[in-house]
């Protein structure tokens, strides 16, 4: 099993200088030393709480803090959890990728999905649509970017959207380009698309929930004859660890609706999903930026696991 980072916004600044992204900065940093092979970040604008209307939901956008993220790190991969399809013009959305595996010199991960935040739609005004509609937009947009970054020129004509003899230069770093995740739960649509497309999926849920899930993607693998080993298997995991059983009690205390898990209990927890499918989980600590869970992850977690294969190499063994 591998590791990927998935960090926030943070709201309070924990550098004191006011400054979201100095601290989002320091945390993918921290994750980098630490020797998580990725960091992610959500696409999302707002999130509006009606009750308290005054209430500030920071949130930088997804691409941009990438881009400014893969120049402040050196090692690990860059990817986004995921770029919603219907917020961006696919073909700018490809030339924004592309501009990224060039900055980070070729370390980006292209992660999309359909999106499902109806209050950013209606907010900034993009159209909603059915699951249907959304849907197909994926796939369309799926298709463009992988268009745009293997082919010169690039034409293509889906339900949504179109593209005419158009060029991308420079083309990304990673050949053929950068990997894709397509992220979703959605068992007739969305792993369908991944078993089409994609070269890493995202799913979250129980393990046994899990297991389902990747059962499902490997009747569609074969439906559509390709291995099911060609898609790299994501799952996201929500932390706060503790030291052991008795500063797990003692936080626990002090914050009673937080659920709290030691390194042990985490390993445990890993396996289920490593027998469940699972190769790579992307970790998201909820007291961060506050270091102390990203360390003891590292020092204490990470060791019991076998990395896999990285998602390159995935693809290069028969991937799309």
């Amino acid at each position: 099993m591998r590791f990927g980072l998935q960090i926030d916004t943070y709201g309070d600044n924990a550098l004191g200088n006011g400054n979201h992204f100095d601290t989002m900065l320091a945390v993918a940093r921290a994750g980098e030393a630490a020797g998580f092979a990725s960091v992610w970040y959500e696409d999302h604008f707002m999130w509006r709480d009606d009750e308290r209307p005054e209430t500030p939901s920071p949130r930088l956008e997804c691409l941009l803090t990438l881009a400014a993220l893969a120049a402040g790190t050196e090692r690990v991969r860059l990817g986004a959890l995921v770029l919603g399809a219907p917020y961006r013009n696919p073909a700018l959305l490809a030339k924004m990728c592309a501009t990224l595996d060039q900055i980070s010199h070729g370390r980006s991960i292209i992660g999309l999905g359909a999106a499902w935040h109806r209050q950013e739609f209606e907010a900034y005004g993009w159209p909603f649509g059915t699951v249907k509609e959304r849907m197909e937009r994926l796939e369309d947009v799926v298709r463009i970017v992988d268009a745009l970054l293997t082919q010169r020129p690039a034409s293509y004509t889906g339900k949504h959207y179109a593209i005419d003899r158009a060029l991308n230069d420079p083309p990304p770093v990673q050949r053929p380009r950068p990997p894709i995740l397509i992220g979703g739960n959605g068992e007739r649509r969305t792993l369908r698309l991944v078993a089409r497309y994609a070269d890493l999926c995202n799913v979250y849920g129980s393990p046994a929930e899990v297991a389902r899930k990747f059962a499902v993607l490997r009747a569609h693998c074969a439906a559509v004859g390709r291995p099911y080993e060609a898609v790299t298997r994501t799952i996201n995991l929500w932390l706060r660890l503790a030291r052991d059983e008795a500063d797990r009690a003692a936080r626990e205390r002090e914050h009673p609706d937080a659920d709290i898990q030691t390194p042990e209990a985490t390993i445990g927890l890993l396996r289920e999903y490593e027998a469940a499918g699972a190769q790579y989980a992307i970790v998201k600590f909820l007291d961060a930026p506050d270091p102390t869970s990203t360390r003891l992850f590292a020092e204490r977690v990470m060791p019991a696991f076998t990395p896999t294969p990285a998602p390159d190499d995935v693809r290069a063994k028969g991937g799309i």
